[in-house]
């Protein structure tokens, strides 16, 4: 129960989450009563919740900018907070340019809007996808 233990990181419940989704006797459940499509809908939203989680802490460092071309909302929401699909011209530390189209979990507080500028960092479990990192002053 953990009444009495040191306090959970908002981290260990990820993992957590992690484990019971896709490991143990839990994990065999949900792969037995979930169909694949709503199981590898669940996985995605952990991964964005862990990328969001990375992305706060600055454990990713700044890799490109982008101006946002266009945005629309999936109607899927983790924590409260919006996942949208984003239309973008990035432009790499390195000087490269091009279009992306990206989805993500967006704080509600701080939804970029066509013409912001936004930060992307180098995803470290997959180093040819972006992350983003928010809304650059």
């Amino acid at each position: 129960m953990g009444l009495f233990g040191k306090k959970k990181k908002p981290q260990d419940a990820l993992e957590q989450a992690d484990q019971a989704l896709n490991k143990g006797l839990t994990g065999l459940f949900v792969k037995g009563f979930v169909s694949k499509e709503h199981r590898e809908m669940m996985n995605q939203s952990l991964d964005s919740a862990k990328q969001a989680q990375l992305a706060a802490s600055g454990a990713i460092p700044l890799t490109a900018t982008a101006a946002v071309l266009s945005i629309s909302d999936t109607g899927r929401l983790i924590n409260f907070d919006p996942v949208v699909v984003m239309e973008l011209d990035v432009t790499e530390t390195s000087g490269s340019q091009y279009k992306k189209t990206l989805e993500t979990l967006v704080s509600k507080l701080q939804i970029p809007r066509v013409g912001d500028r936004i930060g992307l960092g180098q995803n470290p479990g997959n180093p040819i996808e972006v992350v983003y990192l928010g809304l650059l002053p």
